[in-house]
């Protein structure tokens, strides 16, 4: 299947939530957001409400209201593409997927299951078909490590197939992995977007065959995620090497172990006064100031250098 507004080859970046001292939407700020990530040319859609947004913390009418300002602060130019999944707030997949359409999404990102029953062919089917039945919009859907709640290899084909999916967001946790889930997907599909969400080592699953980028890292880095598919789009592997290697000590601060990577991007955006709140909602936790120094040492460090 195959959008209209969505190209197959795209770079999406995954957004943020910026919350006040009450630890409520920042909705201002939110849309301030969406305008810096979509002046990036080249950002050819944005999803919201995923992990990256902290989505297991809002509410179903917070989720609604981050659409509409989502495609608002954009102006209805950059497509918003809504992630779905269960949560002690809301379980209902297809509700979720309703309240999405009606808010304006163009498209669905069905998140990984938290069962493992819904990573077999018949359970994610299941699953998928309250998202069908909830909404007439195309779906995507988020492959994690196949040894967590990702798919096997045999239920990633059969939901390929289904005529409403367009994209995969390939997240198998290592290349081999994320190698036999692309040639499963283009045997099944060969029109399927493949849309890598591996931030630290994006150039390899983009030399493999992916069609793209879609990851919370663009909500802070969707300049160098179009720089670098542009580079490897064209065959330009100097320059893909060039932009990988900012990208690596990028990935070496927000993905180290101990915090949550996204808090850390939080932080970074507020660095830049291009988010004006680092607050995070529990059970995730503000960064301590060893994590600060950290995120401004290499903020620093690449600032000096571009300077040079």
């Amino acid at each position: 299947m195959r959008l209209q507004r969505i190209p197959v080859n795209s770079v999406v970046p995954a957004v943020l939530t910026p919350f006040n001292k009450q630890m409520e939407v920042d909705y201002d700020e939110f849309g301030r957001h969406i305008q810096d990530v979509c002046s990036v040319d080249g950002v050819t859609a944005i999803m919201v409400n995923g992990a990256s947004m902290e989505d297991s913390t809002l509410t179903r009418g917070e989720k609604t209201v981050l659409i509409e300002k989502a495609i608002d602060a954009s102006g209805g130019k950059t497509p918003i593409i809504a992630a779905v999944r269960e949560s002690e707030i809301e379980s209902d997949l297809g509700l979720l997927a309703r309240d999405a359409e009606k808010a304006g999404a163009e498209a669905i990102l069905i998140m990984p299951p938290n069962d493992k029953a819904h990573t077999t062919v018949n359970g994610a089917l299941d699953r998928f078909g309250k998202v069908f039945a909830g909404c007439d919009l195309p779906v995507a859907f988020y492959q994690v490590k196949p040894d967590g709640f990702g798919y096997p290899v045999e239920t990633m084909i059969a939901l390929a197939e289904q005529e409403r999916v367009f994209a995969v967001k390939e997240g198998g946790g290592s290349p081999e992995t994320s190698e036999i889930d692309m040639r499963a997907m283009r045997a099944a599909d060969s029109e399927i977007a493949i849309w890598s969400t591996h931030s630290r080592w994006l150039l390899g699953d983009l030399a493999m065959g992916a069609d793209g980028i879609l990851s919370g890292m663009g909500s802070i880095s969707a300049d160098l995620h179009v720089a670098l598919c542009r580079a490897v789009w064209a065959s330009d592997l100097k320059q893909a090497r060039k932009v990988s290697d900012v990208l690596y000590r990028l990935t070496q601060v927000f993905y180290r172990p101990g915090q949550n990577g996204h808090t850390r991007m939080k932080y970074a955006l507020k660095r830049l006064n291009r988010m004006g709140s680092d607050l995070v909602r529990p059970p995730l936790k503000q960064l301590d100031d060893q994590e600060k120094n950290r995120v401004e040492r290499i903020l620093d460090d690449l600032r000096s250098e571009t300077m040079n």
